[in-house]
């Protein structure tokens, strides 16, 4: 298998990993299992120390295109259907997740890195220290995020995988951690066809010494306008 086919194949069968997270997901919360009291209180419009590790974005609240790691362009986009050579993260799952009464509930995502070419570095298991940083930006600017997130990488045939949380702390006064969750999947039709984007995007972004900056969204390709 060619290396372009290695690492479409992984971001092919991201695609249905997404759809089966969020069919948990909605069934779960449909169920009452997970959404249980009140909303956890959001963090403050300033950085604070997030429980469990990593520092809150709060003090970019409301600002627009804000990432922790300096992005290009093209991160901002839907992954190409022909991705280019060289590892690629891919976001494998999100949703929420709050596991019982004294749960304040948290966002969760699973990511998945691509296979690189045959002989290139690995992604440094615990990314040097540097963590993994998250912007969630809605139509108004920036409602939540993180950086120097603890990521941790595992290998599973062949696949490396990994899954960050986000706590309430990380999102902007105001935001809930449930009600975000249900706007990061793209909507769709009566016949599960896809009609536009995320209403807010969900940027992941990583950098090792090795593999230098990589990023995934939750962006999709569309057939038409969307």
């Amino acid at each position: 298998m060619s290396r372009s086919a290695s690492i479409r194949a992984v971001l092919q069968a991201a695609v249905p990993w997404l759809a089966v997270a969020a069919v948990v997901v909605y069934g779960v919360w449909s169920q009452g299992l997970l959404s249980w009291g009140g909303a956890a209180e959001s963090g403050p419009a300033r950085a604070v120390a997030l429980p469990g590790g990593g520092v809150s974005a709060g003090r970019h609240c409301g600002a627009r295109g804000y990432h922790h790691f300096p992005l290009p362009a093209s991160a901002s986009l839907p992954r190409p259907a022909e991705p280019p050579p060289g590892p690629q993260l891919v976001l494998g799952s999100y949703g929420y997740e709050r596991l019982s009464r004294r749960d304040p509930g948290r966002l969760t995502v699973g990511l998945l890195l691509a296979p690189a070419p045959k002989g290139s570095p690995e992604m440094s298991r615990t990314l040097a220290g540097e963590g993994a940083a998250v912007e969630i930006e809605g139509p108004d600017g920036l409602v939540g995020g993180a950086h120097a997130l603890p990521v941790t990488w595992t290998s599973s045939a062949g696949v490396r995988r990994a899954e960050l949380s986000l706590p309430p702390e990380a999102l902007c006064p105001g935001q809930d951690a449930r009600t975000v969750a249900g706007k990061l999947p793209a909507p769709v039709d009566s016949s599960n066809t896809l009609t536009g984007q995320p209403p807010y995007t969900l940027t992941v972004s990583v950098r090792d010494r090795h593999l230098g900056l990589l990023s995934a969204n939750n962006l999709v390709p569309l057939d038409g306008p969307g």
